[in-house]
């Protein structure tokens, strides 16, 4: 295999950089789309009665995330891969962790991204005693997308491999908070598996910031040519 030049390096880092301001964009415009309520993506049903809540800026919402949080990363898994083949026999098998992740991920980022705003604008213009069925439909997406797709089984491949990553960085500040958000994606995972709220929503809360970070810090590093 061949190693990876300057170029390779610089794509990388850059990305990476790229992924973690994408990604905290997209957090910024969801927050915007929903009028700053922090309870709106818990309780999804309030989504659906925001009158002035913008279905074009919630498309975006989803689109940035598939994006920043997902599709950007790829670049960094390839590189952590050739890093990991030298560590361990397992390398391929933390490789496809990684990419499952991002697969799952972008999946259901671009389904919410189609079905939301349809789902809503039906809603909207539904006869009141149709409501609830749309009401239903946009909640059975919700959770087989949130609750299953991404905060079970996601975040599972997910923190298997950033806890594998982690063992490669040479700087302790980064190498830990690897492994705090490779716990977080785990408390996240079992919560929701074991249905105990307050552990998944602690542990999706410090996914969502770190894996903001994370990406931006790790393409300094490679761009610095310290990892």
């Amino acid at each position: 295999m061949l190693p990876f030049s300057e170029k390779d390096k610089t794509i990388a880092g850059v990305t990476g950089i790229l992924a973690g301001t994408i990604a905290t964009a997209c957090t910024l415009l969801g927050l915007d789309a929903t009028q700053y309520d922090p309870e709106a993506f818990a309780t999804p049903v309030k989504i659906l009665q925001m009158e002035d809540l913008s279905l074009t800026k919630l498309r975006w919402f989803m689109i940035l995330d598939m994006f920043g949080y997902y599709l950007l990363l790829l670049p960094i898994i390839f590189y952590v891969a050739k890093k990991l083949a030298v560590k361990t026999a397992w390398s391929d098998m933390f490789t496809w962790l990684g990419l499952s992740y991002v697969l799952i991920g972008a999946i259901g980022a671009a389904v919410l991204a189609v079905v939301w705003p349809q789902m809503i604008d039906a809603y909207r213009n539904a006869a009141e005693g149709n409501r609830e069925i749309y009401a239903m439909g946009f909640l059975m997406f919700n959770d087989f997308v949130t609750g299953g797709l991404w905060n079970v089984l996601e975040v599972l491949l997910g923190g298997a491999w950033w806890m594998a990553t982690a063992q490669l960085f040479h700087n302790k500040a980064l190498k830990v908070t690897t492994i705090v958000l490779a716990v977080a994606c785990f408390a996240d995972s079992a919560g929701n598996l074991f249905q105990i709220h307050v552990i998944s929503e602690i542990g999706l809360n410090v996914y969502l910031v770190l894996s903001m970070i994370w990406p931006a810090w790790v393409g300094v590093q490679i761009l610095r040519e310290k990892f």
